[in-house]
């Protein structure tokens, strides 16, 4: 990297750390239940997967 490139993404770096906030009691809590609920889909998913190929193979 040319010194150009690192003055450049110095600078767009303090650029985004100015508007960056910390994300607040509420969001953390939305950001948790759409994580626990995309796991336990994954889950479901998977289990009725397993539940096809088992009753197709006979396995």
């Amino acid at each position: 990297m040319s010194g150009r490139n690192i003055e450049e993404f110095i600078k767009n770096a303090r650029r985004l750390l100015k508007y960056a906030t910390k994300p607040g009691r509420q969001e953390i809590y939305q950001v948790s239940k759409i994580i626990f609920l995309s796991i336990i889909g994954i889950g479901v998913i998977g289990f009725i997967l397993k539940l096809i190929f088992n009753t197709i193979i006979g396995g």
